[in-house]
C-alpha cells in the first residue's frame, strides 16, 4: 500500500518488551501451500514480520529442525505436527472461516499454531494473529478460539462502472476501472486484503441502481453506460481477473443485476418472471456466469423501488420476480440477495416494506435472502429498527448497515457508525417473545449481514481518515455483533495510529462522542430526520440543511412538530411485536431519542424533566456544535503526537465539521421559531 494509505494494516516495529517473545516463535514459519489463500497468507507475513519484528522470516517447505520455534499455518490435515499438537476433533467442528490459535510446544519448540477446517479460515486466523502482534499482545499462552457468528459478511459497494464514479461516493473516484480489465491494479489486492482482514466473505462490485431512471438524468450518453452491462459476454470474461484477485483472500464475488437484463442484454421484449422465454435467459446466463467464475455468490437486485424495474411492470409481486432468478442459481450455490427497500405507494415511507413484503413470508425460494435497512426510512442518524425484523421467520434475512456516511456528514465530519449499530443489534424485536435481540436474527444459512461501501480514490480510502473505523467496525461487528465497542475502537486506533495510550483514549473518546453530536446538530434529536437538501450538486445531495424541503418527514407546523405514526396516525408502531408497539404508541412510554418520529406534539408538550419540546430541539442544536467543537480542540490536542499528513488533514476536516454544525444550528432553530413562535429561554433564538 505504497501508493495509498495502509489504514488498519500498517505494521510496525513492535517494542522492546515484547520483541524476544514474537521473534522466538514467528521468525520460522511453516505454511501449507495447496490452496490460493495459503499464496495470500504468505505475502501478508512477508509483509507483514519484517515490518513488526524488524528481520525477514524463513519460510520453509517442512517443519523446521531449528530450537528457534516456528510459526506452524495450515489444516490438520495439511500437517502432522498440527493434528499432532492441537488434535483434529475440535477444528473440524469449526464453522466455515472459523479458526483456532494456540501456542504449543512440540519437539521442545515454542510454536504459535494458526489453523481452521477450511483455507478461509487460515486466512482469518493469519490477520487475528497479525492483530494481536499489531497491538502488542501476549502471544505465550496463546488460546483463541473464534466463529463468524453471521455466514454471510458482504459488502454492497456502490460504484458505477465504466465511469469510475460512486454514488454516494465520498472517498472519491470508484477504484474499480472495468473498462481496463482483466488488467489488474495493486489497489485491488490492497482492497482485498483490508475486507479479508476484518472477516468480509463477499463483496458486491457494483451499484443497486444499474439504470439510469429517466426523472434522474438527462445525459443520454451517460445512461449507454450502466451496471446492467456487465452482464454482456464479454464483461464477464473480464470479470473473471477482478474474481480471482479476491478469491485468493477469500472472498465472493456478486454482481448487481438489472431486473429487465433478459431485455437489455438478451434482447428479449419482455421481463416477465413468468414467461419460460426470460427463465430460460436467465439459466443461461448463471450456467455462463459460473463456468467463469465458480465460486460466483450470486446476484443482488433493487426491483420496483426509486425507478429501476421490477416484477409490477407486469402484474407479479416481489416472490414472483425473486424467485424466477433464484432457480437460476440454484444449481450452481448461487443467492439472490432481494432489497426490500420500497417506498412510494404510501403516504408514510415508513409503512411500505412490512405491508409489501411481510405477507410474502414463506413464499420466497430457499436460495433468496430479503435484504432490509436498518431501519424504515432511510440510513438516517437515528430511527427505529425496522419492523420487518423477527417478522419473517420463515424467509432468509439479510440486515443492511450503511458504512459510508450519505446522512452523517458524508465522509467530512467525523461520525463513528459503531454505536448506532450497537443500539440496532440490541433492540429487543420480541419476536420470539422477550429476549429476541436483533443480534440473535440473521443466523441461519443464507442470511447475515450486508455493509454498503465507502471506499475509493483518495488516499486515505474513505474521504476521511476517521470514516476508515467505520469500514472496521463493520467487518467486526458483522463477525460478531456482540464484541465490545470500546474492544472494536480500540483495536482500530491502535493499528492505525499506534499504541500511545494518551492517542488510544483521545481518539476512542472523539469517535464514540461524534454520533450523538451529529444527530444534535443536523436533527436537533427527538427522533426527527430528514432536514437536508436534496439537490443537483454532488456535495449538496442530502449534505446541507433544508427542513422546508422535506416537511412530510419531520411534520413541522404551526401547532406542532412530529410525525403521528400511531393507530391514530398512518399505524407505524403497530407493525411492532406487542410490547414494542405498546411502548411507541404511549407519548408517555416512548423513548424520548424517537418521540417526535412517533407523534405529532405542541410545540410547547412537557418532556419527563419539564423541558418543552421546542426548548429541547434548540438546546440539543446548540450542544451539538459545543460538541463538534470539543472533537476538534481534543484532535488539536495530538499534535506533534500523529504524523503531520494525517493530523493536517482531519484537522481540516474538523473545521469543516464545526462550521458545518453550526450552519445546521442556524437553520434548524430559525426554522423551529418561524413555525412555534416560541423563542428560546437562553436567548439565542427569536430574542432579537
Amino acid at each position: 500500500m505504497n501508493q495509498y494509505d495502509s489504514c488498519w494494516l500498517r505494521y510496525e516495529r513492535v517494542p522492546k518488551g515484547r520483541l524476544d517473545s514474537y521473534r522466538r516463535r514467528c521468525l520460522h514459519a511453516y505454511v501449507a501451500e495447496k490452496a490460493p489463500e495459503l499464496s495470500a497468507v504468505r505475502d501478508e507475513l512477508r509483509r507483514a514480520l519484517p515490518e513488526l519484528l524488524g528481520r525477514d522470516p524463513h519460510f520453509w517447505q517442512h517443519p523446521p529442525t531449528t530450537t528457534d520455534g516456528f510459526l506452524a499455518i495450515g489444516t490438520p490435515d495439511d500437517m502432522a505436527m498440527i493434528a499432532e499438537s492441537v488434535g483434529t476433533d475440535v477444528v473440524d467442528d469449526l464453522a466455515d472461516g472459523g479458526y483456532l490459535l494456540r501456542s504449543v510446544t512440540w519437539n521442545g519448540q515454542d510454536c504459535l499454531v494458526v489453523t481452521a477446517p477450511t483455507d478461509r479460515g487460515l486466512v482469518y486466523g493469519t490477520f487475528h494473529l497479525l492483530r494481536l502482534l499489531n497491538t502488542h499482545e501476549p502471544v505465550d499462552d496463546l488460546d483463541v478460539c473464534e466463529e463468524p457468528t453471521y455466514e454471510n459478511r458482504l459488502l454492497n459497494q456502490w460504484d458505477t462502472p465504466f465511469h469510475r464514479s460512486v454514488e454516494r461516493g465520498y472517498g472519491g473516484e470508484s477504484i474499480f476501472d472495468w473498462e481496463r480489465l482483466p488488467d489488474l491494479r495493486p489497489r485491488y489486492e490492497d482492497y482485498a486484503r483490508l475486507l479479508a482482514s476484518i472477516g468480509i466473505n463477499g463483496i458486491v462490485f457494483n451499484n443497486v441502481n444499474t439504470t439510469k431512471p429517466e426523472r434522474a438524468s438527462a445525459n443520454a450518453a451517460f445512461d449507454a453506460f450502466e451496471g446492467w452491462q456487465l452482464l454482456e459476454s464479454h464483461r464477464l470474461e473480464a470479470f473473471t481477473s477482478l474474481a480471482s484477485v479476491f478469491r485468493r483472500y477469500g472472498i465472493r464475488p456478486y454482481l448487481s443485476v438489472n431486473f429487465a437484463a433478459p431485455m437489455l442484454v438478451g434482447d428479449l421484449d419482455t421481463a416477465d418472471p413468468l414467461d419460460e422465454d426470460v427463465r430460460a435467459w436467465w439459466r443461461a446466463k448463471a450456467d455462463e456466469i459460473y463456468e467463469l467464475v465458480p465460486d460466483f455468490g450470486g446476484f443482488l437486485v433493487k426491483a420496483d423501488s426509486e425507478g429501476q424495474p421490477g416484477p409490477y411492470d407486469y402484474g407479479r409481486d416481489h416472490v414472483d420476480g425473486a424467485n424466477a432468478i433464484a432457480r437460476a442459481l440454484e444449481p450452481h450455490d448461487g443467492r439472490v440477495w432481494w432489497r426490500a427497500f420500497v417506498y412510494g405507494t404510501h403516504e408514510d415511507r415508513a409503512v411500505q416494506a412490512y405491508d409489501t413484503f411481510q405477507p410474502l413470508d414463506g413464499d420466497f425460494a430457499d436460495n433468496v435472502t430479503v435484504q432490509i435497512k436498518n431501519g424504515p426510512i432511510d440510513f438516517q442518524p437515528r430511527e427505529p429498527v425496522s419492523t420487518l425484523f423477527g417478522a419473517m421467520p420463515e424467509t432468509d434475512l439479510g440486515l443492511e448497515l450503511q458504512i459510508t456516511q450519505e446522512y452523517t456528514g458524508q465522509g467530512v465530519h467525523a461520525t463513528y457508525h459503531l454505536p448506532m449499530w450497537n443500539e440496532i443489534f440490541a433492540f429487543d424485536t420480541h419476536a420470539d417473545g422477550p429476549g429476541s435481540p436483533v443480534h440473535s436474527l440473521f443466523r441461519g444459512d443464507g442470511e447475515g449481514i450486508v455493509g454498503v461501501g465507502s471506499v475509493g480514490e483518495d488516499h486515505s480510502w474513505t474521504g476521511t481518515y476517521l470514516a476508515q473505523a467505520n469500514l472496521y467496525a463493520f467487518g467486526r461487528v458483522a463477525w460478531d455483533p456482540e464484541m465490545p465497542a470500546e474492544t472494536v475502537t480500540e483495536e482500530w486506533v491502535r493499528q492505525t495510529f499506534g499504541t500511545d495510550e494518551n492517542v488510544v483514549d483521545t481518539v476512542t473518546r472523539i469517535l464514540h462522542d461524534s454520533w450523538e453530536a451529529c444527530i444534535d446538530y443536523e436533527t436537533g434529536g427527538l427522533g426527527l430526520m430528514h432536514m437536508m437538501h436534496n439537490g443537483e450538486e454532488h456535495l449538496e445531495n442530502h449534505f446541507y440543511p433544508s427542513p422546508d424541503e422535506w416537511p412530510g418527514y419531520h411534520g413541522a407546523t404551526d401547532e406542532g412538530i412530529g410525525v403521528n405514526r400511531t393507530s391514530t396516525g398512518s399505524g407505524y408502531a403497530g407493525q411492532y411485536r406487542g410490547p414494542v408497539a405498546g411502548r411507541y404508541e404511549s407519548v408517555e412510554d416512548c423513548p424520548e431519542e424517537l418521540l417526535l418520529f412517533f407523534h405529532h406534539l405542541p410545540w410547547t408538550h412537557e418532556l419527563e424533566d419539564g423541558t418543552t419540546v421546542v426548548q429541547r430541539l434548540y438546546d440539543n442544536c446548540f450542544a451539538g456544535v459545543e460538541q463538534a467543537r470539543q472533537l476538534r480542540d481534543e484532535w488539536q490536542s495530538l499534535d506533534g503526537e500523529i504524523d503531520e499528513r494525517r493530523f493536517r488533514h482531519v484537522a481540516e476536516r474538523f473545521d469543516e465539521q464545526v462550521a458545518q454544525a453550526e450552519r445546521w444550528r442556524d437553520v434548524l432553530t430559525d426554522y423551529f421559531y418561524e413555525h412555534s413562535g416560541v423563542p428560546d429561554e437562553q436567548g439565542r433564538v427569536g430574542n432579537d
